[in-house]
């Protein structure tokens, strides 16, 4: 692939005005995270807390996961605004984020967790679960609430002058009484909407009867009108993500019965051994991840069952979906290849054909992968601008779910490379590669092909941490469209390019962009770096950008039935009939596209 120095011009401008765009509407989202304290440093403080209390920490498993206040974040986009909800977690020294530490033991009920700031390394809350029937000294109801209010006094430095009482709630046990009392910082409402009530900060403390079970500093208190709200979002954006998944079986299918209609074809044996090998690149990837991601799986593991037996089942349906996910990434891979020399015959950059008959080392290749960089940054300008329009006029507010997930990795970096890599390779492949060049086949429009794959691929983000969920499906359509005309008329490499960055960013953003350790900072370096690292190999390598002649790549049936074709070609030929005709007769009855070029071509 090789762009005019106009094309270059305007995409390097395109790329500045994308920049621009992102500092001015998306860079000051990252302000106020602050994850200096890291996972490690976590797990000290919550053994240092654990054992100023007695804990023996050797007879507990542990983990060490991050987490968000996914409903106080919510709350205050919405009611606030995304500026506004900045300047009240500052205010009030709130903590958006944590790390959350589990001690545990197998089959056993009791176990303790400790929340830590990721900020300033305080202990956030507590809980100490015991079984049912454990004993504690009992305690009025009256001493509790005091001893509840000495503690915060101690614990945090509290004016309780500053707050007002908010609930108290008692559970009686056989060998106990368990009180909770809850206050509420004097001063500080945000309404949700009029008669509907709103939100309070609370602060609390449990005792299972004389003793400390467990205490929260500060916990926005949602009103349940706004929580079904949220609901109900959740809900309407489950029903169109559903019904962008039955269009995408839809097209599933169809890629099955293109591939049973023409597995002999020449494109789909010459791209098979290139895509088994990617369904077991995705395979392995993906079962790494799951690996990686193991500490968040068994911090959800309850201790009513067998630690073993719960692996295993988790195990057991990872298998089962990388398979499937595989399976339905690989079958609308190869017979996109087929579908890609039918509908868009000039453009061979369009798929991995051309490379796997070429080379991937080329200097067009170094050219697609820079030209990646700048659409990814063009892509990050269009998303912070919609994103500013949706959130001035609209309503719009989105959740920090991707930093959640991959900072409760062992390797952060790790899962992000995995999900930029996956995320580019399937959806690429599947929408664009396949979905595009069929829509293209059968509604004989590039732009409807390309506008309705975007609206299919958008509606499948339609369960992402958005609000309104119809947001961000009709974002995602935008950005879809601009991916779809890139792949018409630049090909399918720097979409790959720019689909990992842009996931691979928003997933180490704000490690980044934020307070982190150098390690964390350094790692999303190297994994954003990673194409252009190949684009220079693939410079200085500087192999041949020529296909190798398609009649090489024929076997003995395949030749066997190009003759059959050249002697037919040759008959219509001195009948009058026009190649044209010709090669549309043969393909209504299902001749492989590439032998029926090859046969005209020789003929006429």
């Amino acid at each position: 692939m090789k762009l005019s120095v106009k094309e270059w011009v305007f995409f390097i401008s395109a790329a500045c005005l994308g920049a621009l765009l992102w500092l001015q509407f998306g860079y000051g989202q990252f302000r106020f995270i602050d994850l200096s304290v890291d996972k490690r440093q976590a797990l000290q403080k919550a053994e240092s807390y654990l054992k100023a209390q007695g804990v023996d920490q050797a007879k507990y498993l542990k983990t060490v996961v991050f987490s968000s206040d996914d409903w106080s974040d919510r709350y205050l986009q919405k009611t606030l605004g995304s500026r506004a909800s900045e300047a009240f977690i500052a205010r009030h020294n709130f903590e958006l984020f944590s790390w959350k530490v589990r001690f545990f033991k197998e089959l056993e009920k009791e176990e303790y967790k400790v929340g830590v700031s990721p900020r300033t390394g305080e202990v956030l809350s507590f809980e100490h679960a015991i079984e049912d029937t454990a004993y504690r000294q009992p305690i009025e109801k009256e001493l509790a609430r005091q001893e509840a209010e000495r503690f915060l006094r101690q614990t945090y430095g509290l004016n309780m002058q500053e707050y007002d009482f908010h609930e108290e709630a008692a559970r009686r046990f056989d060998k106990r009484v368990d009180y909770a009392f809850s206050w509420e910082k004097k001063g500080v409402y945000v309404p949700w909407k009029q008669g509907e009530g709103g939100a309070k900060l609370l602060i609390g403390v449990t005792l299972s009867g004389n003793t400390v079970g467990g205490f929260y500093k500060y916990k926005l208190n949602i009103p349940d009108q706004f929580k079904r709200y949220i609901q109900n979002q959740l809900v309407f954006g489950e029903y169109l993500s559903s019904f962008s998944f039955l269009l995408f079986v839809m097209l599933l299918i169809w890629a099955i019965m293109i591939l049973i209609r023409g597995r002999h074809n020449v494109v789909a044996r010459v791209c098979k051994k290139w895509y088994i090998a990617l369904f077991f690149f995705f395979l392995i990837i993906n079962f790494a991840d799951s690996l990686n991601e193991l500490q968040a799986v068994v911090a959800r593991y309850p201790t009513s069952t067998g630690l073993f037996s719960y692996l295993g089942i988790y195990f057991i349906r990872v298998v089962i979906n990388l398979l499937l996910i595989s399976v339905s990434f690989v079958l609308p891979g190869i017979a996109g290849e087929s579908l890609r020399s039918e509908s868009f015959p000039a453009k061979p950059y369009s798929s991995f054909l051309h490379f796997i008959r070429s080379s991937f080392y080329t200097r067009g290749m170094a050219q697609a992968i820079l030209m990646g960089y700048l659409l990814f940054v063009v892509f990050l300008g269009l998303q912070a601008t919609l994103f500013y329009f949706g959130q001035e006029y609209l309503g719009v507010w989105k959740e920090w779910i991707k930093l959640t997930q991959l900072s409760s990795s062992y390797l952060p970096f790790l899962g992000a490379f995995i999900l930029g890599a996956s995320a580019s390779l399937n959806e690429e492949v599947v929408f664009r590669l396949f979905g595009i060049s069929f829509l293209k086949k059968y509604l004989k429009s590039t732009a409807a092909a390309v506008v309705l794959m975007s609206v299919i691929w958008g509606l499948g983000h339609s369960a992402y941490a958005v609000f309104p969920v119809w947001f961000r499906s009709i974002e995602v359509s935008i950005m879809g469209v601009v991916y779809g005309v890139v792949f018409v008329r630049y090909g399918l490499i720097p979409l790959l390019v720019a689909h990992y960055l842009f996931d691979v960013f928003w997933g180490v953003s704000a490690y980044v962009l934020g307070h982190s350790s150098v390690s964390l900072r350094l790692s999303s370096y190297v994994i954003l770096i990673l194409p252009f690292l190949f684009g220079v190999v693939s410079y200085f390598l500087n192999k041949r950008d020529v296909e190798r002649e398609m009649v090489l790549e024929l076997d003995r049936v395949q030749r066997y039935n190009l003759d059959i074709l050249k002697t037919f070609v040759r008959a219509k030929k001195s009948e009058g009939a026009s190649s044209s005709g010709v090669k549309a007769e043969l393909i209504r009855h299902n001749w492989d596209p590439v032998l029926i070029d090859l046969a005209i071509e020789e003929a006429f």
